[in-house]
C-alpha cells in the first residue's frame, strides 16, 4: 500500500512538473510575441505616427486567445490591467489624442495580456524614458514645447524592461 502512495505521489509530482514547464515555455514564446508586435507597432508608428485598426484588433484578439487559454492570472489582475487600458482610452478622449489612440489601446492589450502589476511596471518605464527624452530633446533644442514623438517605442522599452524585471 505505501509503495502505491509513493508511485502515486511521484508521478503527480511530475506531471505538477510537466504542466508548469509547458506553462512557462508557452509564456516565454508569448512574451517574445509581444515584443515582435510591439516592435513592428513601434515602427509603423515612428514611420506614420498612426497604428492601423486591423493591427490593433489583431493584438486584443491574441491577448484575449491568450488569456483564455494559458490564462494562470487570477482574473482580477487582468481586468484592472483592461481598466488602466480604458482609463488611458479615455484620457485619449479628453485630451484630444495627446497620447494617441492606438498607444491607448496598445496599453489595453498590454493590460490584458500582462495583468496590473507587470503593465504598471512597464508604464512607468516607458514615461520616465519618454520624459527623459523629451527632456534632452527641449534641452538640446531640436524639439518645441508642442513637438509630437511616437510614444510606441517607449512602450517598447518599458516592455523590454519586464523582462528584466
Amino acid at each position: 500500500m505505501q509503495r502505491t502512495e509513493e508511485k502515486s505521489l511521484y508521478s503527480s509530482a511530475v506531471r505538477s512538473k510537466r504542466k508548469r514547464s509547458m506553462f512557462e515555455m508557452w509564456w516565454k514564446i508569448a512574451k517574445l510575441a509581444g515584443l515582435f508586435f510591439l516592435g513592428f507597432g513601434a515602427a509603423q508608428d515612428i514611420k506614420y505616427q498612426k497604428i492601423s485598426t486591423e493591427y490593433l484588433l489583431a493584438g486584443s484578439c491574441a491577448a484575449i486567445l491568450y488569456r483564455a487559454l494559458f490564462g494562470r492570472m487570477h482574473w482580477s489582475v487582468w481586468v484592472a490591467g483592461l481598466g488602466c487600458g480604458i482609463v488611458f482610452l479615455m484620457i485619449s478622449k479628453w485630451s484630444q489624442e495627446g497620447i494617441g489612440y492606438g498607444d491607448s489601446w496598445m496599453i489595453l492589450n498590454m493590460g490584458i495580456f500582462l495583468g496590473i502589476w507587470n503593465l504598471l511596471g512597464m508604464l512607468m518605464l516607458a514615461f520616465l524614458v519618454a520624459a527623459m527624452a523629451a527632456g534632452a530633446g527641449l534641452w538640446s533644442g531640436k524639439w518645441k514645447r508642442t513637438t509630437r514623438m511616437s510614444f510606441y517605442p517607449f512602450l517598447l522599452i518599458g516592455y523590454l524592461g519586464t523582462f528584466i524585471w
